[in-house]
């Protein structure tokens, strides 16, 4: 089903915490591949105490496989007792590519940017809270449908130029802010994005980073 994952993998799953929050990650293993695509794993443990994850939590997984590391989005379905094991299942929601650390390395920002429906609906405004080779999070006056497709309209300052970009991606994660009514916060992993466009972004994040340590250091 997934070339290349095998029963035993180590598996780390990273969930994208509120604005401000710590971001939390855990450790486990792969126990079992079914044959509808969902992956089953050993529930994580953290200091002897196994950890129960939320249902319907959303959450990027990173496997560590024999031919190196692979990336997806998941969301929790289900938790299970077999015996004396404690287990999660978990369903797929993107497509399993190679992993580059560099390429999910995210940036803190704040960047006014437009996003649609890619049914042609009308351009709204968002704030990108952060942003990676892979995807963004950012903040809208609506709820947005989980596993919705969407055109993101990215501006961003690169190699002195101001650099325009249209990726297609797909709402994993759409939550109301704590406290806030009328904002909610999304999560949109980019489905269909060249390699060129990928490097643009990742070099307008390296070349951020770079600029942020000048001016800590008054230079």
């Amino acid at each position: 089903m997934y070339k290349g994952i095998e029963v035993g993998d180590k598996i780390e799953l990273e969930v994208q915490q509120l604005m401000g929050e710590k971001q939390e990650k855990y450790i486990s293993k792969i126990q079992e591949v079914s044959e509808e695509g969902e992956i089953i794993i050993l529930a994580p443990m953290e200091s002897g105490r196994i950890i129960s994850l939320e249902l319907n939590q959303n959450y990027g997984m990173c496997v560590y496989t024999s031919n190196g590391l692979y990336r997806c989005e998941v969301a929790v379905t289900e938790r299970i007792r077999d015996d004396n094991l404690y287990l999660i299942k978990l369903e797929v929601h993107s497509a399993l590519q190679k992993y580059q650390r560099r390429q999910y390395y995210r940036l803190d920002c704040m960047l006014t940017f437009h996003y649609k429906d890619d049914d042609n609906g009308e351009w709204e405004e968002g704030i990108i809270l952060d942003i990676s080779g892979g995807g963004i999070r950012f903040t809208s006056k609506k709820k947005l449908l989980d596993k919705k497709g969407v055109i993101n309209h990215l501006q961003l300052n690169y190699e002195q130029e101001e650099c325009h970009l249209y990726l297609s991606g797909v709402i994993v994660e759409s939550s109301n802010l704590r406290a806030q009514d009328n904002i909610y916060e999304n999560r949109v992993v980019f489905d269909e994005i060249t390699i060129e466009e990928r490097e643009i972004i990742i070099k307008f994040i390296f070349e951020e980073e770079r600029r942020r340590r000048k001016n800590k250091k008054g230079l």
